[in-house]
């Protein structure tokens, strides 16, 4: 059976089934929430003032070079 052979499901019975989905998800607690947001911040503080500084001197290399 092709995806265009199948009969459609119903708006309310796709969303039962999303939700039965959904319960098997298995959820990160609140402390793991609250560590992975402070690792993405420090990783993304850490490579923005990488990526500033490496810009910063090649501003200077090409102002010292062309005056």
């Amino acid at each position: 059976m092709t995806d265009d052979e199948r009969p459609r499901t119903s708006p309310p019975q796709f969303l039962r089934e999303v939700r039965q989905e959904l319960r098997k998800v298995n959820w990160p607690s609140r402390e793991q929430i609250v560590s992975y947001t402070v690792v993405v911040l420090v990783i993304t503080t850490v490579l923005t003032t990488l990526v500033w500084g490496v810009d910063e001197g090649i501003r200077r290399i090409v102002l010292e070079t062309l005056g």
